[in-house]
């Protein structure tokens, strides 16, 4: 049953991938892809897909598996469905630093360097914060997000204040709405290996964290060291999302809705759960990345359609679970 389900998530994400591969300005079939893979085609089609396509496809997956990935492990080290990869800051932090840097007029490539850095700053404040209130227990590091995540809306209030409304404001916002806009190989280069060597630690301890459920009573009972588990295991959660955000932006509610959709539709299983989730935030990812593209003229900010999409899918399961008498 289980490699049955990941058989149609996979074979659903493959649908994706051709979609988004082949969807947009210049629209390309499945024979052109396979000529341009056998080196048939050589003309404007084979620089469409491989200079724009291929690497924004690629880089929109591996980023929703990101996000997912790091809402799902939030989500079991806390063990609340609603909590959200930004929950120690790093969407917060990575937004101050990317504004800074678009205020001090600084490249692309800077951006994306100062958002990331400043994210995982934040993080690293929050944890710092929770050690000095007690230690790392669930609920004093929620705490601590919530002021570090305070603190840093605060700054970007203020850096927004004092940018150039014509230019420097603008730029500002579009970044906080999210985008692939400008996704190229060097993005893909940047994000990659980060999202990959994170993925691949979370995956080789899913077990460790999956005894968090027990509580901390009983995963101490058994042996784990709870409280290194919670805080390694948000450490890498962090990583992705900062890894997300300084590639693309503030992209909101996959690391929300779809763990919480993959564990309403297969249970709480994290074990099982892992390669599913990270299927179903990519294929969200492209899906709403491949509409931002071609619904008008201009490209929609991804949030936009991710926001509108996730508070949909949530207000559905909040009404069916309203109708069983259950709470989410």
């Amino acid at each position: 049953m289980n490699h049955k389900r990941f058989w149609v998530m996979a074979g659903i994400m493959l649908g994706a991938v051709l979609l988004s591969l082949c969807v947009g300005r210049y629209p390309l079939t499945l024979s052109d892809l396979w000529g341009i893979l056998t080196g048939s085609d050589g003309g404007m089609g084979s620089r469409v897909f491989l200079q724009i396509r291929l690497p924004r496809t690629f880089l929109v997956l591996a980023c929703g598996a990101a996000l997912s990935i790091s809402g799902l492990v939030y989500q079991n080290i806390f063990r609340n469905p609603l909590v959200s990869p930004d929950v120690l800051g790093v969407t917060g932090g990575a937004s101050v630093g990317a504004a800074a840097a678009i205020l001090a007029g600084a490249s692309a490539a800077a951006t994306a360097a100062s958002a990331f850095g400043a994210g995982i700053f934040t993080v690293l404040v929050t944890v710092a914060l929770a050690k000095a209130a007690g230690g790392q227990q669930k609920v004093t590091l929620l705490i601590s997000g919530i002021v570090t995540g305070a603190l840093a809306g605060a700054l970007l209030m203020m850096l927004k204040y004092l940018a150039d409304p014509s230019q420097q404001l603008p730029s500002i916002e579009y970044w906080l709405m999210g985008s692939f806009h400008t996704s190229d190989w060097k993005d893909v280069g940047a994000a990659a290996p980060v999202i990959a060597a994170s993925l691949f630690c979370l995956w080789l301890m899913r077990w460790k964290l999956q005894l968090l459920v027990l509580g901390e009573e009983e995963a101490g009972s058994l042996g784990l060291p709870v409280g290194k588990v919670r805080l390694a295991g948000a450490l890498l959660a962090t990583l992705l999302a900062a890894s997300v955000v300084s590639a693309a932006g503030a992209v909101s509610w996959i690391g929300l809705i779809v763990p919480h959709m993959i564990r309403r539709l297969f249970g709480d299983d994290l074990k099982r759960n892992f390669s599913l989730c990270a299927m179903g935030g990519g294929t969200f990812l492209l899906l709403a990345d491949t509409l931002a593209r071609s619904l008008t003229a201009a490209e929609i900010p991804v949030s936009i359609l991710t926001s509108f999409a996730g508070a949909l899918l949530l207000a559905l399961a909040l009404a069916g679970r309203s109708r069983k008498g259950e709470l989410l």
